[in-house]
């Protein structure tokens, strides 16, 4: 549903206030020939819908569609190019990115019917009903809460949960960030789990943050399913995975100026005591976008623990990497050992500064008086796209801070760069110091 359609409703006595959501200027979405609501979001645009049978997609641009593609390449999507109007064909639900030429990107969020989702009125149950724009600021869940953001709906505002148990965020809709810049200027997290067990968070759409998204902190058994964001500033961290154990993450499409995944291990700046060591944790089957700037997949800086190991990203598309940061990433500033990390079935279709950077290191972001490690960590079955602008200026870096605290065992098989397998460490211009056991195969 349009915002145009949409009544403001405040829950707090300050009264409502605009949302930051309005119709983008650069894109036109119709469905089958029916009009559906075409957001933006700062630095991309998007749209949201169901879907239960294959569609017709027109999209129209401002300025023209020449040169338009549609990601993840792999769906092998081909639009067809009309002047200002792009048509394509999608067959199963599934998260898409419109990528022009000088334009913002326009994310297409296109979901399967929930049939999960709880009634309005059930037990335990914060509803948000579709239509309309809500001034929610904070809200507080407990065990045994549900939060359910119905699709059409905007809430804005932030989620905070706390020593809690059984805990689920639902729903199609939009959650807001932008609320605090308007009432406080504060930075504020989006959402924060912390010292929780059994969270389900699914559905919704995150925007406008103030900061990091989606903290997971000391948390054991979350899944996380079918979110996406768009993050348009500094500091938009993700996902951020602090001290937690058995996590997955899965189906997301996550678009931020700041690292997409996060594992980390810290005390916050603002007191938060989010150390512990981190095991078990799966991203699959997510399409990333990172900005300006961060990494699309990173285990660090902060990683103030004994051990992080155990972390599998598999079956990911990197749509773009367009900053400073890398595709691949460990910086590893504090004390922990960190082994046993894969990158597996991992698609990138494009990236700038650095494709590979693992290092143990020690800067402004850590507490720790000793350094750490990093060992036995794969990047199996990956395929990257370059460009000729990638050539002479985009590096790898693996690199330990000395003899006594270096990397080792770092295993690439089958990376492929342009369709040519990687042998060696001249293909991706990967810069090495204090490491060993680096094989190709």
């Amino acid at each position: 549903m349009g915002l145009s359609k949409m009544q403001n409703t405040s829950t707090r006595t300050e009264g409502p206030r605009q949302t930051l959501l309005v119709p983008s200027q650069t894109y036109a979405v119709t469905v089958d020939g029916k009009t559906v609501a075409c957001l933006d979001a700062g630095k991309a645009d998007f749209a949201s819908w169901e879907m239960t049978r294959p569609s017709e997609i027109v999209v129209r641009v401002d300025g023209g569609a020449i040169g338009a593609t549609i990601s993840p390449l792999r769906r092998n999507i081909r639009p067809v190019v009309n002047g200002e109007t792009l048509t394509f064909s999608i067959r199963e639900p599934g998260h898409f990115c419109v990528v022009l030429p000088n334009r913002k990107p326009l994310f297409l969020y296109i979901d399967a019917p929930d049939e999960s989702l709880p009634g309005p009125g059930g037990r335990q149950v914060r509803y948000f009903g579709g239509g309309k724009v809500y001034d929610a600021g904070q809200i507080d869940l407990f065990s045994g809460d549900t939060l359910y953001i119905e699709r059409g709906s905007v809430v804005r505002g932030n989620v905070v949960c706390r020593d809690a148990e059984g805990v689920r965020i639902c729903g199609g809709g939009i959650l807001d960030g932008s609320y605090h810049d308007n009432v406080s200027g504060e930075f504020v997290r989006s959402i924060v789990f912390e010292n929780c067990r059994d969270v389900t968070v699914e559905g919704i759409i995150m925007v406008h943050p103030t900061t990091w998204m989606l903290v997971l902190a000391r948390c054991e058994h979350v899944v996380v399913r079918g979110l996406k964001q768009i993050g348009s500033c500094m500091s938009s961290d993700g996902i951020d995975i602090c001290g937690s154990r058995d996590v997955l993450i899965e189906r997301c499409c996550l678009r931020n100026d700041d690292d997409n995944i996060a594992v980390k291990s810290l005390l916050t700046p603002d007191g938060h005591d989010w150390r512990g060591d981190v095991a078990d944790v799966i991203v699959r089957d997510c399409t990333f976008l990172n900005g300006q700037p961060g990494n699309v997949m990173e285990i660090g800086y902060e990683l103030s623990a004994d051990r992080v190991g155990e972390v599998l990203f598999e079956n990911i598309d990197v749509i773009q990497a367009n900053g400073d940061g890398a595709v691949f990433s460990i910086h590893n500033g504090d004390r922990a050992v960190v082994e046993n990390i894969t990158w597996r079935d991992i698609r990138v279709e494009h990236y700038w500064d650095k494709l590979v950077d693992l290092r143990i290191v020690h800067s402004r972001y850590n507490r720790d008086e000793s350094r750490g490690h990093i060992r036995n960590i794969r990047l199996e079955k990956i395929e990257v796209k370059g460009s000729i602008y990638n050539e002479g200026c985009s590096i790898s870096l693996i690199g330990g801070f000395s003899p006594d605290h270096k990397v080792s065992g770092v295993r690439f098989e089958d990376v492929f760069l342009n369709g040519k397998k990687v042998t060696d460490g001249d293909a991706i211009d990967l810069h090495l110091r204090h490491a060993t056991g680096i094989v190709f195969s």
